[in-house]
């Protein structure tokens, strides 16, 4: 429904202008009268219409000291000003407090329907930016940080994403929506993600979008808070599509619509977060051999999770572009061909395959090696610090022990091992322990204070407590888990 305020001190006008609008226009509209400027200044912050019309002379309060008044407020009407005076400084006030429009009287009924149509279009557009700006600033913060524009939105009761992957989506989309409403939260050449509310009648999507397009639709949600999951969701269910329907990875993607399944969500990704921290640590000694061995062993994952692939894609997807692409900034912000195929991998939906996109990975991680093995021989003292850690990280070491080991300043030892490394030495050493707790503990035979002693972290509660943050679970529930002496 568009609201009009008309602001007239003669009844006769006010009648007519209103019998004029709602006989000419084929819309829902709440026409409200106001007999001078201040009454309606007061309906404005009222009832906050979309359109104002307002007579220039007027008893209380003026067209223009009206028009000043709105022009200081945060939200305010689309202004259509009507005068019987051919005055250039009424106009100018006009323009100056932002009217869309200027009538002279006696009105023209065309020129004044024509002018409520521009102001309801221009009306209805600004509110549509306001909620996308609103949607945007709760996916980017992750919860409601104002309530501004989810006035407009209140009368909805649930929404989805939808996720659009394919060029000049989103011309394609709005026909297949028609006068259906939607927000978009974000928009690039290849991509396109909207916010729908949700109605009643389903979409029927044009048979061009099934044909050349990837979409992924998301669960659907009552509160603005989760919009940020609703977004991750459209992206997980249009992975879908480098897989059969019985989860299993294809030659070629599928085109068409995928939705998004909570149930084929996996307990944990602990398989995940294994293998890939494997490769990382290699990275910095191991062959283009076995670093394309190491990228194999995560695609391996996805043969034996049939069911929910397109959720383990997403987080090894997240895991690349948030932690690999980040891990050794003095590299990837720097070198071209690392930050182009950065690019290229973050684009996943370019792929026909999952085998070109592991592809790209393993030329990332061969390239990033070569650059990291060539600074290591510059700084031999890295490598050397590396092999001792390696050999000593079950006894109680810490970084002052490796710098004077190597004869390395302490401050110097400790940029240059996080610049070789992507990590801190702490941090280095915590996933080393990590690691090797892991392997004793899936031995079945040693219990958790002897895994914490032999893994080098000593203190127990400490290492219950690092285990737990890193794994999700205890060392016990670990255990229990992949325990070999189960097999």
């Amino acid at each position: 429904m568009i609201t009009i305020v008309i602001a007239d001190d003669e009844k006769l006008i006010r009648a007519g202008l209103k019998k004029i609008l709602t006989d000419s226009l084929d819309i829902s509209l709440n026409i409200i009268e106001a007999k001078n400027g201040q009454e309606a200044l007061n309906f404005c912050e009222e009832k906050h219409p979309d359109i104002l019309i307002t007579d220039i002379r007027m008893p209380v309060m003026d067209g223009v000291e009206l028009m000043k008044a709105l022009s200081l407020k945060e939200t305010r009407p689309k202004l259509i000003v009507l005068s019987g005076f051919d005055d250039f400084s009424y106009v100018k006030a006009a323009i100056q407090s932002g009217a869309s429009t200027y009538i002279l009287k006696p009105v023209d009924k065309k020129e004044l329907i024509n002018s409520v149509n521009a102001a309801i279009s221009d009306s209805r557009k600004e509110e549509k930016e306001r909620n996308e700006q609103t949607l945007r600033s709760i996916v980017d913060e992750g919860r409601i940080v104002s309530n501004s524009g989810l006035m407009e939105l209140a009368g909805k009761k649930e929404y989805f994403c939808i996720s659009i992957y394919g060029k000049d989506g989103l011309p394609e989309f709005e026909n297949t929506l028609g006068i259906r409403q939607f927000y978009v939260l974000e928009e690039k050449s290849n991509f396109v993600c909207i916010v729908l509310p949700k109605e009643d009648e389903k979409i029927e999507y044009d048979k061009f979008l099934l044909d050349y397009y990837t979409i992924g639709v998301s669960n659907v949600a009552k509160d603005f808070s989760v919009l940020r999951n609703l977004r991750k969701n459209s992206f997980i269910a249009a992975l879908e599509c480098f897989f059969d329907e019985d989860g299993h990875i294809i030659g070629k993607k599928r085109r068409g619509v995928f939705k998004y399944d909570a149930r084929n969500r996996p307990e944990d990704f602990f398989e995940v977060d294994q293998v890939y921290e494997k490769m990382v640590a290699k990275l910095d000694i191991a062959s283009s051999e076995e670093i394309q061995a190491a990228v194999n062993e995560i695609f391996n994952i996805f043969t034996k999770s049939a069911g929910a692939n397109s959720e383990i894609l997403y987080y090894l997807y997240n895991k690349i572009i948030t932690n690999l692409f980040v891990r050794f900034p003095g590299y990837s912000d720097t070198d071209m061909y690392l930050h182009l195929k950065g690019i290229m991998i973050e684009s996943i939906f370019e792929y026909n395959n999952l085998a070109e996109w592991s592809s790209s990975i393993v030329d990332y991680t061969v390239y990033l090696t070569a650059l990291l093995k060539q600074n290591t021989k510059e700084a031999s003292y890295i490598t050397d610090s590396i092999e001792y850690i390696k050999t000593h990280f079950t006894k109680n070491i810490n970084m002052a022990m490796v710098a004077n080991y190597v004869s390395v300043n302490y401050t110097w030892f400790s940029e240059q091992f996080k610049q070789h490394t992507g990590i801190n030495f702490n941090e280095y050493l915590k996933r080393l322990r990590l690691e090797e707790s892991k392997r004793l503990l899936e031995k079945g035979c040693y219990k958790v204070y002897e895994v914490a002693n032999r893994s080098g972290f000593g203190d127990v509660k400490y290492f219950m407590k690092i285990f737990r943050e890193s794994t999700g679970m205890s060392p016990t529930e670990w255990k229990n888990r992949h325990s070999k002496s189960d097999d």
